[in-house]
């Protein structure tokens, strides 16, 4: 015997088949249905509404789009300002290539090498000199420095090679 084999009711379970969301507008327990409101609409309020309102993608999404480009943007450049003034106040040479300073004026000041010159001429880079901080001098430079070490030694009260 064979109880799967064959059918043994025509139509849908619960009644699916026959269901129409017109006979649930003229029920007297239409707010018994879920989605009574938006499937079958009754009175003067709902005439002539988007009730799918909400459902509905805003037509504002591509500038909301841009403008979340927009935002991460800005906190690039932020970033990016905030890696180069750090740079800055540690004494690492700014880095080529972006036509700025990062101060955003675009003029490209060069003033972490105006700093650097004046460490020089006071003789402050010893110590950024000692942690690595600095570019790497040129064999020339490296001459011509060890060249007035000797003279101020000389000057000093004796001849020092450091």
């Amino acid at each position: 015997m064979d109880l799967v084999a064959s059918i043994r009711k025509e139509g849908s379970r619960g009644g699916r088949a026959s269901f129409k969301w017109s006979d649930v507008k003229e029920d007297q327990h239409r707010e018994n249905y879920l989605g009574h409101s938006l499937m079958a609409p009754v009175g003067r309020w709902q005439k002539n509404r988007d009730l799918g309102w909400y459902a509905q993608g805003s037509s504002s999404a591509p500038a909301a789009e841009s403008a979340a480009a927009m935002r991460a943007e800005e906190i690039r450049v932020v970033k990016e300002a905030e890696r180069e003034a750090l740079g800055r106040a540690l004494g690492f040479a700014p880095v080529e290539g972006r036509g700025g300073d990062g101060d955003g004026d675009g003029n490209g000041g060069g003033e972490v090498e105006r700093v650097e010159a004046r460490r020089d001429e006071e003789g402050r880079g010893d110590a950024e000199r000692k942690l690595g901080m600095r570019r790497r001098r040129s064999g020339e430079e490296r001459e011509r420095e060890r060249g007035l070490r000797r003279r101020w030694g000389e000057a000093g009260g004796g001849a020092q090679e450091i």
